[in-house]
């Protein structure tokens, strides 16, 4: 719906998407609910759609040569001819100059581009030439982490610098939450669970600041295990025995020649 409502407005769609995985998963679905949105689906895929990351198509390249790690459904898919990683209008740049080029269309497309939090990338680029359109859409389908880009303009931001130039924001900006390559709460208790030996402490290293706690909270509840949510610039040594926190610039004596090695090669 979000796609075609842009599409009859004459806009763009762009989606801020991971090169790797995620990019492929948006491909995949879109090929497959073909039969089950019908006729939803014909002003899409009559629609170009580019994988616009150097990245994304040498990696999707990788997973359509790979059948060997497809499931059940996928195979399906490709021994009755119909390649899930493709479909009619479905298109990859590689050079710099083919990603401009995309930018100069005067007809409604879709573009898949990286970097997925909109931090680097050609994303960028394609940001500053829609995000001042009212008729286009931002479509976001990953984790926007606090402070990135992607997350001031899904918070609803009305200008932001790209190039050194100040963009209003007047596209519809949209988030879809459900393509997450992470497991929930309950999934990773679960995998803690089968831990014949539990660890003696966990580092939450990723995720809302909320979510952190209330995960480090679950932990305490049914492990007894400590956690650690560290902070920008706090450091910690971990040894054997126990986690020395907030330790400023830690003095590291190395017990294994081999690390020893490693860091006179690293100087």
């Amino acid at each position: 719906d979000i796609v075609n409502e842009t599409i009859e407005k004459g806009g763009n769609v762009i989606i801020p998407s991971f090169a790797v995985g995620r990019a492929q998963e948006i491909i995949y679905e879109l090929n497959k609910k073909k039969e089950k949105y019908d006729k939803k689906m014909d002003k899409l895929f009559n629609t170009p759609v580019f994988v616009d990351s150097p990245l994304a198509t040498s990696a999707t390249e990788i997973f359509r040569r790979s059948l060997e790690c497809y499931d059940e459904e996928a195979r399906n898919y490709v021994e009755n001819g119909d390649n899930p990683l493709d479909f009619p209008g479905l298109q990859f740049t590689q050079s710099a100059d083919e990603s401009k080029a995309l930018n100069e269309r005067t007809d409604s497309i879709i573009v898949i581009s990286a970097s997925g939090m909109c931090e680097a990338g050609r994303i960028k680029h394609h940001l500053k030439h829609n995000l001042w359109r009212k008729e286009c859409t931002i479509l976001f389908v990953g984790y926007q982490a606090a402070g990135t880009l992607g997350r001031r303009l899904v918070e609803g931001v009305r200008k932001v610098k790209l190039f050194g130039e100040e963009i209003s924001v007047n596209a519809r900006i949209e988030m879809i939450d459900v393509f997450s390559g992470h497991a929930d709460m309950d999934g990773l208790l679960n995998w803690i669970e089968r831990f014949n030996k539990k660890p003696k402490n966990i580092f939450i290293v990723h995720g809302e600041e909320k979510s952190m706690s209330d995960f480090a909270a679950a932990i305490k509840h049914k492990f007894q295990i400590d956690t650690f949510i560290p902070s920008k610039g706090e450091s910690y040594v971990v040894n054997a025995r126990r986690v020395i926190d907030n330790i400023e610039k830690p003095e590291v004596n190395y017990q294994f020649k081999r690390l020893a090695l490693i860091d006179l090669m690293d100087k």
